[in-house]
């Protein structure tokens, strides 16, 4: 637990978008007692409960190592990962460097539980007395209580749902950007500010709609959604720089997605950049697209002027996806020289 607690530690030091954040759903398991005692933090990734107790474990174990160096300062994880190295237990290394388990134990609940009430000061996070158990009244129950707790998290979060379920957007507008201001640390796809986004789409108020998307992208290293659109709106506005930008921020989180590369080597190529250009649509082609043959065309025009024999090799495999291509027709003929005697035949223009 040790490591891959410094692992996301460390993220968020160098960016803090990278690494575990406190979520509402985790601020609940640890002010409803669901923290596992430092002693048996390993058990947590060997036997979660559940998936989410999977990923919980990496944020406790990131927040260990966070309290650790807060109390104990970095050169008690250094002695502990030293200790490591010699074949020491965990737990007699930790005790020896800090505090007894017992008093370690009691002092991180004291600190996780501080980080936990500290989130989003300006919502209330009271739940509801009734759930969905109530059955067909959930709704109009909820809908009352909600109106009752103008500033609290789930009334604002139902709010904003049920209105965007029910296609309100404009409507929707207020509870989001009210999440937003108070929370604006909030991550994932039901994110505030993810919807947010979603409602300015619907609205056609692409402006706003690109300004939130950039928050979105700003806060989170993960947001594949938000990227993508976001490429789409700045290569619709012909904004190559941006589309550039955003590309490489997505790509360095999941470079196996062809979808990026597509955009990025289109900026590359119209922003005078088609050394760079050819790599990526090189990359594209090794991910096996649906339509190899657009990639091989676009690579063939970008060989053209540097290296005939290549454009001539991609040209070949652009034809035969789409033999009615004329611009790779000529292109082909225009890197094949005729026999001698021979003329190069004319290809008309379609009418």
């Amino acid at each position: 637990w040790l490591s891959e607690g410094i692992s996301v530690h460390e993220e968020r030091q160098v960016d803090p978008s990278w690494g575990e954040q406190l979520t509402p759903k985790y601020r609940e398991m640890i002010l409803g007692g669901e923290l596992t005692p430092i002693s048996r933090l390993s058990a947590a990734f060997l036997m979660p409960k559940t998936p989410l107790h999977l990923q919980f474990a990496y944020y406790e174990a990131s927040l260990v190592v966070e309290f650790l160096i807060e109390r104990y300062g970095p050169g008690a994880i250094r002695a502990v990962l030293n200790d490591l190295r010699d074949g020491e237990f965990i737990n007699t290394s930790l005790a020896r460097h800090t505090a007894p388990m017992e008093t370690l134990e009691s002092e991180f609940a004291t600190f996780a539980r501080t980080k936990a009430e500290g989130l989003a000061p300006g919502l209330a996070w009271d739940r509801p007395e009734f759930s969905r158990d109530a059955g067909v009244n959930f709704e109009s129950l909820m809908e009352t209580w909600a109106a009752e707790h103008p500033t609290n998290f789930w009334a604002l979060d139902f709010t904003a749902e049920s209105r965007v379920e029910r296609k309100e957007w404009e409507a929707a507008k207020e509870p989001l950007q009210t999440l937003a201001e108070r929370f604006p640390q909030q991550t994932g796809g039901q994110s505030a500010l993810a919807r947010l986004a979603r409602v300015h789409r619907a609205l056609g108020e692409t402006n706003a709609e690109v300004e939130v998307l950039t928050r979105v992208v700003q806060r989170e290293a993960a947001a594949p959604e938000a990227c993508l659109r976001l490429m789409e709106l700045a290569a619709a506005a012909q904004n190559w720089p941006e589309v550039v930008r955003v590309a490489d921020r997505y790509l360095a989180v999941n470079p196996l997605s062809p979808g990026p590369y597509r955009l990025l080597g289109e900026a590359l190529q119209r922003s005078g950049t088609p050394e760079r250009a050819i790599g990526v649509y090189e990359t594209v082609l090794e991910l096996e697209p649906p339509d190899p043959g657009r990639i091989h065309d676009q690579l063939a025009q970008l060989y053209l002027p540097i290296d005939r024999a290549t454009a001539r090799k991609h040209t070949v495999p652009a034809l035969e996806e789409a033999p009615r291509n004329r611009e790779a027709l000529r292109r082909l003929l225009q890197l094949t020289p005729p026999p001698a005697g021979d003329t190069v035949p004319e290809i008309p223009n379609p009418r």
